[in-house]
């Protein structure tokens, strides 16, 4: 590795990735190129720092597309948010330093935080219908107001 290269080189994690066979169906196509790209350059432990202006540049898709991929895959309980410019992928999926890190990030978990549940589509779609729900009502409010 070159010196040029370091400040940008991912530390190495180690992951299980079996609990992507729970990606719900319906996500936009977007939704897998930003995870795919938040699982190569995040943190031990699942942190990833990136805007997403950055996500955008980096992957070749309008900020749009990346807003909402990460809306998806927050709709999916598999990324989350934690500020500007700041993500958190579930543990179920993110890389830790040890299988044991991973376990026990696991095992903290909140049960309603978990995707890899036998209703995780209908939970996924839940969350799809109560982003619209309050979508919609935000904008019969701003027509009362008009």
């Amino acid at each position: 590795m070159t010196i040029a290269a370091e400040h940008v080189a991912p530390e190495y994690v180690w992951t299980a990735s079996n609990a992507l066979v729970f990606a719900p169906r319906g996500m936009p196509p977007a939704s897998y190129q930003v995870l795919l790209h938040l699982l190569g350059r995040q943190e031990p432990g699942g942190r990833c720092l990136v805007t997403h202006g950055t996500l955008a540049a980096e992957i070749g898709l309008t900020r749009s597309k990346v807003t909402r991929g990460l809306q998806h895959l927050g709709f999916a309980r598999m990324v989350w948010k934690e500020g500007n410019g700041a993500y958190r992928l579930s543990p179920l999926i993110a890389g830790f330093r040890t299988p044991a890190e991973q376990l026990q990030a696991i095992g903290a978990m909140d049960d309603d935080d978990r995707f890899d549940h036998p209703d995780f589509q209908e939970r996924y779609e839940a969350q799809i219908e109560a982003y619209e729900e309050e979508k919609q009502a935000k904008a019969a409010e701003r027509q009362r107001r008009l």
